[in-house]
């Protein structure tokens, strides 16, 4: 599996990501509160290129496309998402399921459509446990 070290990064990533989201204080702007994430992931995202020996900026420059734009509007709205719902009171142990669970019925039909993915019976089953997973923790 060479996929397991970022795999491990991700989950631990995103579980302080979580715990973060739910400990900024209600008091504080929601939309301010991300300017200074995004301030601090610049930032570290600006040293770990800058460290890394694959940096050619204007090779990357040529390379970039729409995604990283699309992607960025798309992480702002997540991530005020998940800010606006724990604010509401959403339990930290079951938001991030629930959304994750949300996101993989949608994203199952997109990519058999516009991707050509198979879909084996395996996955059929996974679809059915993510459907009665929502059900189950959001009831």
């Amino acid at each position: 599996m060479s996929y397991l070290w970022p795999l491990i990064l991700t989950i631990i990533a995103n579980a302080a990501y979580q715990l973060s989201a739910r400990g900024i204080s209600s008091r504080v702007d929601p939309l301010f509160s991300l300017c200074i994430t995004y301030g601090v992931a610049l930032l570290g995202a600006l040293i770990m290129y800058l460290l890394s020996k694959h940096h050619s900026l204007q090779t990357n420059l040529h390379m970039l496309n729409w995604a990283s734009v699309t992607m960025g509007l798309a992480i702002t709205f997540v991530e005020l998402g998940y800010l606006l719902t724990y604010r509401a009171g959403a339990p930290v142990g079951s938001t991030a399921i629930t959304v994750n669970a949300a996101i993989t019925l949608l994203l199952i039909p997109i990519g058999l459509i516009f991707f050509h993915e198979g879909f084996s019976l395996r996955n059929g089953l996974g679809f059915i446990l993510a459907v009665i997973s929502l059900y189950l923790l959001n009831s």
